[in-house]
């Protein structure tokens, strides 16, 4: 008696916890439904606000289109304008305006012509499409006001670097890297015969003439500037000179 008692006491309970679990879920499916309804109702908010912005911005051109129509170029009068709309676009039909003038009057096309040989006086030239050169010191100090503060124009003429010497040139070739000067010291070293090998990183001059030339190498004793450990030069014998590591780009 007291089992059976027992056993429908327990099937009792288990049978309120799923009413209770029950009631949580259909809780949670009702408070979804509202966040999605929340959801939808923002998003049609939000279209309908992008729409009015539309609507707002067409009229806006539709105003700029009128207004170019009737003004013209450079606010220049282009006559009456008639302006129709049909199937979504602008029909303009220009009538010519007599534009008076101290001498008289003349058709607008003379104004125009005229406004635009006024503007060839001001077109572009080469020197607008450089970068400005501006000068940063890399490791900046006080120093007094008496002293340059910025380099001398001088180094930008490239005949100035035909009266340096070797070692001058391997300076500003290794410490002022990145710089106009830097490819001013490359192209004159070039010019007395120094390539320059990719791999070493370093100037190599021939000492006398290859003992090997093949399409893909030369061999012989050499030249080349040390900037590592002695800033001098050296002879390197029966060194193998590959012309996949000589740098060609640069044009003298």
């Amino acid at each position: 008696m007291r089992q059976q008692q027992a056993a429908a006491h327990q099937k009792s309970q288990q049978e309120a916890l799923q009413r209770q679990q029950q009631q949580q879920k259909l809780q949670e499916q009702q408070r979804q439904q509202q966040e999605v309804a929340k959801q939808q109702q923002l998003q049609a908010q939000q279209a309908s606000q992008m729409q009015q912005q539309r609507s707002q911005s067409g009229a806006s051109q539709q105003g700029t289109i009128d207004s170019l129509l009737t003004s013209g170029l450079g606010g220049l009068s282009l006559g009456n304008t008639d302006t129709n709309i049909a199937n979504g676009g602008v029909a303009a039909t220009i009538s010519p305006q007599m534009v008076p003038s101290s001498a008289g009057n003349f058709d607008a096309t003379a104004s125009y012509l005229g406004a635009l040989d006024e503007s060839f006086l001001h077109c572009p030239t080469n020197a607008d499409s450089e970068r400005q050169r501006s000068y940063t010191p890399r490791n900046p100090y006080p120093i007094p006001s008496s002293y340059p503060a910025t380099p001398s124009n001088v180094f930008e003429n490239p005949a100035v670097f035909e009266k340096l010497g070797v070692d001058a040139l391997f300076f500003i070739f290794y410490y002022s890297q990145g710089t106009y000067q830097q490819y001013l010291a490359a192209r004159e070293l070039k010019k007395q015969s120094w390539r320059y090998h990719k791999k070493y990183m370093t100037w190599f001059q021939r000492h006398e003439e290859p003992k090997i030339t093949t399409e893909e190498y030369e061999q012989g004793t050499y030249v080349y500037f040390d900037y590592e450990s002695g800033w001098c030069q050296r002879i390197k014998s029966d060194f193998r000179f590959e012309y996949a590591y000589l740098e060609d780009s640069l044009s003298i």
